[in-house]
């Protein structure tokens, strides 16, 4: 860890004004959220190509209860919540 360049980021941060902190407290969290939605992305292909289907044409089957209870069907369900979830508060922060 590069300790003088977390004492110069310190030290520029606590220097910014309320609303450049406010600025960057916001993307900090939309990069977050955008992260978060690339590895949950990344893990909806896996099932996807796991099972020849879409996540959207999957997640609609299981609702409608057309699918079994295994538990890769429900970590998959999870996962797409999670998603959806997540891109809609990205959209909230836009």
């Amino acid at each position: 860890m590069n300790k003088k360049l977390v004492q110069s980021l310190v030290q520029i941060i606590t220097s910014l004004s309320d609303e450049e902190q406010q600025c960057l407290e916001s993307e900090l969290q939309k990069y977050s959220l955008e992260k978060q939605i690339s590895d949950l992305e990344y893990k909806l292909k896996v099932f996807e190509e796991k099972y020849k289907m879409s996540s959207h044409s999957f997640y609609q089957k299981f609702q409608k209860g057309e699918l079994g209870d295994s538990i890769d069907f429900f970590e998959w369900n999870t996962y797409y919540e999670m998603l959806t979830y997540t891109q809609v508060k990205v959209l909230e922060k836009v």
